[in-house]
This record gives structure tokens, C-alpha cells and sequence, in this order.
């Protein structure tokens, strides 16, 4: 467990809902903006039509990108939006680059140019090639010099953000680096990867109402060692564990882990203290919503107070968005925090691992709303 990690100076976004901004804005109103899946339905049984599938994708920052090309286009969205607080392309060689990213494979495309050329067997091979692609070719797209500074990839499912977080605070408090980028960086919306979905039973279609709405995001962020004068979001800790109960085995986890979690993350709560926000990864699928089910009773036994805690679920407005969906939870919690309309200050964001890791990130605003990031 790491504490006092570092201060957010800015987010960057991109969604199925736009930038930050505009994401932000219509998760409050309780908005979403889904479509038809591109190039893939499915056949129900006893009708003679297909059916379509309703995803959330990213509209026209990734209409036509497939593969890793996809992957840059969203990267590249969110780098942009960023840049409407910090110059991005002028950060040096002393500031450190932390991916979130997917496993090729496990997306059902390869990291080559070539889509029928094979990928290497070993999973870290196939990550340092996707980094490799993926860093090149967002920067060449953005017409910005070649990334100079410290790269480290993350792909451990909905965890790996928490874990890039983790890093880059450590980094930071060992002077490894003097501000750390931190990118996020998932997509469902292939025809390969709807196609896996469909096959392992996870994804939501007319037949299947318990599954998970395919969708896509980026998210970029720059962490500071110190408060700065457009910090409003501190990142207090991450806590994290490993369930022996992985979301897809025979028996859904019992909450038990992901509530140890929880308690490590936010430390002693006061005798006055409200229950924290807290932001969850459910997204629909069965299993998620039986540890998120254990969760509360487990948490109502150790404190009454969190009976009354706000609950914010992301992937209602923005679909199922993978090793990126911890990052959109923390682009949405700190426009909250600095817009005022967060209902805590104290805000928990969880992530499940389909394989079993767990991980809570505490963040907070000890000043509630920072009146300089207020934008129309």
C-alpha cells in the first residue's frame, strides 16, 4: 500500500461522450451515448435476422481505426484534451510516461502492421511491442518530437491504472522522475474483440441481458510530487490485493478481499466523517454484481455509515472500458471534486481483475473545489 502519492495538475479525456468536459457533464445528467456495433450482430435463437449489438464507442476519433491504430486515435484524443490545461509536448525527458494498455491478444488483434502477422507467444514481448507502436505512432500523429523519458507498461486488466498510479507516485517520491504521464488506453469495439466477448459468454446482446456493454476511452493525466496552483485532486494511496476467486471461475467472489481493499485504502474513518464516494467497475456482468452486492453487506458490518455513502458506476454512460475504466473513474471524481459537485471530498475508486487482483485508489480535494479549474 503506497500513501500520499502525488497531486493531479490536469486530465485529459476521450470518450464516447467527448473530452472531459463534455463527459463529465453528461455522466452528472445521467446521459450516455450508445450505438450499434460496426460490422458485427448476432443470430438469436429461432429468428431468421441478425441482431445488433449496442456498444459505446468513440464516434468519429476512432471511426475506421481498427488494431493498434484504434488504440493510437483514442490516445491521441485524450493527449489533446490534455493539452487544453499543460503543454504536453513540451514535457522534457525528466518527466515519465506510465501506459495502461490491453494485451493484444486478448483484444483479438496482433501489434503488427501486417494483420495476419503473428505476435509473439510471450505475453511481455507482445506489451513492449504494443508500447513501441503505440508511443511512436501517437506522437508522430500529434506532429510532437519522439518521447524522450522513462516508459513502464501496465496491462493487468481493470487493476493496471491503480498499479500505473502506484509507480508513478513512487517514482515521484523517489525522484525517479519529476512529473509522471499517466495514459490509459482500452477498446471493445472490434469486430474480433465483440466476437471473443460473444464466445466467452460476457457480452450483453437481446438474448443476454446480464453481460457488459462493449465500449472505448482514453485518459491522460499528469501527476506532481507537490501541489501546484491548478492541483484540485490529491491521490492519498492505493491499496491493493488478490482475490483466490477469479471473476470468471465457478463461483463469483464474496466480497471479502475487494472490502479489505476498501478499508486499507481509506485508513480510520472519524467519529464525524460521512462515507466516502465510492466509484465502482461493475459494469453488468453477473459476477461483478455479486461481489458488488457482498461488498456492501461486508462494509455495512464494519461501519453503518457507509449504508449512506454515494455510489457512482461509470460504465452506465460509458460501457465496459477494460484497463481504462480506473482512469475514466478518477477523470470523472476529479472534475467532480474541482466543479463542487462531488458529494464528498473522500472518494474511493475500485477495480476487479477478471483474474483475481483487486485495487482501491483514495482520492480526495481538501479544499472541496479548486475555482481556478472552473470552466463554462
Amino acid at each position: 500500500m503506497s500513501r500520499m502519492l502525488g497531486w493531479v495538475q490536469a486530465m485529459g479525456m476521450a470518450s464516447s461522450l467527448g473530452g472531459l468536459v463534455p463527459a463529465s457533464a453528461a455522466f452528472r445528467a445521467g446521459m450516455s451515448w450508445p450505438s450499434a456495433a460496426p460490422d458485427f450482430e448476432v443470430f438469436l435463437k429461432g429468428d431468421e435476422a441478425p441482431s445488433p449489438v449496442t456498444v459505446h464507442a468513440a464516434g468519429e476519433a476512432t471511426l475506421g481505426f481498427s488494431g493498434v491504430g484504434r488504440l493510437v486515435a483514442l490516445l491521441a484524443e485524450a493527449l489533446v484534451d490534455l493539452g487544453t490545461w499543460v503543454d504536453v509536448a513540451a514535457l522534457g525527458p525528466g518527466v515519465g510516461l506510465y501506459l495502461v494498455l490491453p494485451d493484444p491478444e486478448a483484444r483479438g488483434f496482433t501489434t503488427g502492421k501486417d494483420p495476419y502477422e503473428e505476435d509473439p507467444d510471450d505475453a511481455r514481448e507482445r506489451i513492449a511491442r504494443l508500447v513501441d507502436r503505440l508511443v511512436k505512432g501517437t506522437w508522430q500523429a500529434l506532429g510532437w518530437p519522439a518521447w524522450k523519458g522513462l516508459v513502464r507498461a501496465f496491462p493487468m486488466g481493470n487493476v493496471a491504472f491503480a498499479q500505473a498510479l502506484a509507480a508513478a507516485g513512487e517514482d515521484l517520491r523517489a525522484s525517479k522522475v519529476e512529473r509522471a504521464l499517466v495514459c490509459a488506453v482500452d477498446s471493445f469495439i472490434s469486430p474480433e474483440t465483440l466476437t471473443l466477448l460473444h464466445q466467452q459468454q460476457r457480452l450483453k446482446t437481446p438474448g443476454r441481458p446480464t453481460g457488459l456493454m462493449a465500449g472505448e476511452a482514453a485518459v491522460a493525466l499528469l501527476l506532481t510530487r507537490e501541489e501546484t496552483a491548478e492541483s484540485s485532486m490529491a491521490v492519498v494511496r492505493v491499496a491493493q490485493g488478490r482475490d483466490a476467486a477469479p471473476l470468471d471461475g465457478e463461483q463469483p467472489p464474496d466480497g471479502q478481499e475487494l472490502a479489505r481493499q476498501v478499508l486499507a485504502a481509506l485508513g480510520p474513518l472519524g467519529q464525524d466523517a460521512s462515507a466516502p464516494l465510492m466509484v465502482s467497475d461493475h459494469d453488468g456482468q453477473y459476477a461483478r454484481a455479486f461481489e458488488w452486492g457482498m461488498l456492501q453487506v461486508r462494509l455495512r458490518e464494519t461501519d453503518a455509515r457507509f449504508e449512506q455513502g454515494a455510489v457512482w458506476m461509470p460504465a452506465k454512460s460509458f460501457g465496459h472500458t477494460g484497463v481504462a475504466s480506473g482512469a475514466v473513474a478518477t477523470a470523472l471524481v476529479f472534475r467532480g471534486l474541482a466543479r463542487g459537485y462531488a458529494p464528498t471530498s473522500s472518494v474511493l475508486v475500485l477495480s476487479s481483475a477478471e483474474a483475481g487482483e483487486r485495487a482501491v485508489i483514495h482520492l480526495t480535494a481538501p479544499g472541496r473545489s479548486n475555482p481556478r479549474l472552473r470552466r463554462p
